[in-house]
């Protein structure tokens, strides 16, 4: 059969990395295999700080990248002299210093209203500003590549506006992927009249769809619920891990003499690790762990930048010895570091719908096959934990019920009282049972259903 021809928009994609980047890349490295060959529509990653080059080794070469540039709410400074000759006399680039001073000194406070304002004029998304140039270009694909089948995958839902755009212009199919709610998702703006708007905005996505594809069963019962009248084909297709990321794996930045807690991901306000760390610091002063037995590292972001909580907790309960902040390291890196723990910390936010989402590191934690300590909101994710026998669970705002966890764990650990390596017992059957959470059984359920939207 002659390949079909799928446009994959995606504002987030390799080299950027972050939490929403695996399910497009993933679908990008597999899709060929049932037929499809992929053309990815993201964004040039020249303002974006948090990049992993090596993700990008894990495409075949046939998948075409195409990078439309963002238009920068700010011009960045020195974006002008990027064209200037090596070597070359670059002496009037430098201005006196009070001229410096000011312009900074403006630039700064210009930076400080347009933050406040942003909400009322970025919308639905920060990513709006990317809109323009990723239709020019998504064009000029469309009209070379032949694209059977445009698949769009937020957030940011400004992706959805850009599918949404070339679907109505050229006709051709369209599946719209929700990783996250739109407007059902636990952080929203606030502001009423611009969630009126993106109310409006969502209904017209929803409508226009051929296919509506979310991450977890909750989701897909809410979009049918608040969409149902407008929705054609609403499908389930997990988020999961790929089995080749584990392949060969060497534990890194191990320390086998201590029980070894691992989280790799970003904390922010609503989703931090204080209550976990008072429960450990009580559980030392109650001796009934062992200070010098404890190590906990944390990769990616511990605070964002301009705040210090989770750092001044540190300070505060004296745990500096046993806490390691790591920083951003390479997905490969990363995931030696989890293999390398004797424990995985699923950190989840503590909004009241919070156990409507399965966190994607979840999923990343299951292929490493190392007991988990979730502290997460009861819904799907506690509910695989429980069902796959992965670990323990417990509320994150219930100190009680997180000691209790995390001390089983550690009393598993001491006692050696786990499988030889380190792994929990999980069932003969573990490895059929998790199939519809593997990344190239995702990339076989989507191909399907493009195959049968361009065959009715």
């Amino acid at each position: 059969m002659k390949d079909r021809n799928v446009l994959l928009i995606c504002y987030g994609f390799p080299p950027i990395g972050g939490g929403g980047v695996p399910r497009p890349l993933k679908m990008a490295k597999y899709l060929g295999e049932f037929g499809w060959k992929v053309h990815v529509l993201t964004v040039e990653p020249a303002y974006h700080a948090t990049l992993d080059p090596t993700l990008l080794a894990q495409l075949p070469p046939e998948v075409q990248i195409y990078r439309a540039k963002e238009m920068p709410l700010i011009p960045k400074r020195g974006a002008a002299s990027a064209a200037v000759p090596a070597g070359a006399n670059q002496t009037a680039v430098d201005a006196s210093p009070p001229r410096q001073s000011l312009k900074a000194a403006l630039k700064k406070q210009v930076v400080s209203i347009l933050k406040q304002v942003k909400p009322y004029l970025l919308i639905p998304d920060d990513q709006i500003l990317w809109l323009p140039n990723a239709l020019k270009l998504g064009r000029e694909i469309m009209r070379r590549e032949k694209i059977d089948v445009i698949f769009s995958t937020s957030g940011p839902v400004t992706n959805h506006l850009v599918a949404r755009k070339l679907a109505k212009e050229t006709g051709c199919k369209w599946v719209a992927d929700f990783r996250d709610p739109w407007t059902q998702n636990m952080h929203t703006s606030g502001i009423a009249w611009r969630e009126r708007l993106e109310e409006g905005m969502e209904t017209g996505v929803m409508s226009e769809a051929d296919a509506i594809t979310t991450v977890t069963a909750t989701f897909a019962e809410n979009f049918r619920k608040k969409h149902g009248a407008w929705i054609k084909r609403l499908e389930l297709i997990y988020n999961g891990f790929d089995q080749a990321d584990f392949e060969d794996l060497q534990p890194l930045h191990a320390v086998p003499e201590k029980f070894h807690a691992v989280y790799a991901g970003i904390l922010y306000q609503k989703r931090n690790p204080r209550l976990l760390l008072e429960a450990i610091r009580e559980l030392i002063d109650a001796k009934e762990v062992d200070e010098n037995d404890l190590l906990l590292s944390f990769a990616g972001v511990f605070d964002y930048p301009g705040y210090s909580e989770n750092r001044d907790c540190v300070e505060h309960l004296r745990l500096n010895e046993i806490v390691r902040q790591m920083g951003n390291l390479p997905h490969k890196e990363a995931l030696g570091l989890m293999k390398g723990a004797d424990a995985l910390l699923l950190i989840g936010d503590v909004s009241a719908d919070a156990g409507a989402y399965i966190p994607g590191k979840l999923y990343e934690y299951m292929g490493i096959g190392k007991p988990i300590l979730a502290l997460n909101k009861a819904g799907e994710a506690t509910e695989i934990i429980e069902q796959f026998h992965l670990g323990q669970v417990a509320d994150p705002q219930d100190k009680a019920a997180i000691k209790q966890a995390y001390l089983r764990l550690y009393r598993e650990w001491k006692d050696r009282g786990v499988a030889a390596d380190g792994q929990p017992d999980r069932g003969a059957d573990f490895a059929e049972r998790v199939k519809p959470y593997e990344r190239r059984e995702q990339a076989r359920q989507l191909a399907q259903l493009m195959d049968e939207l361009i065959n009715v």
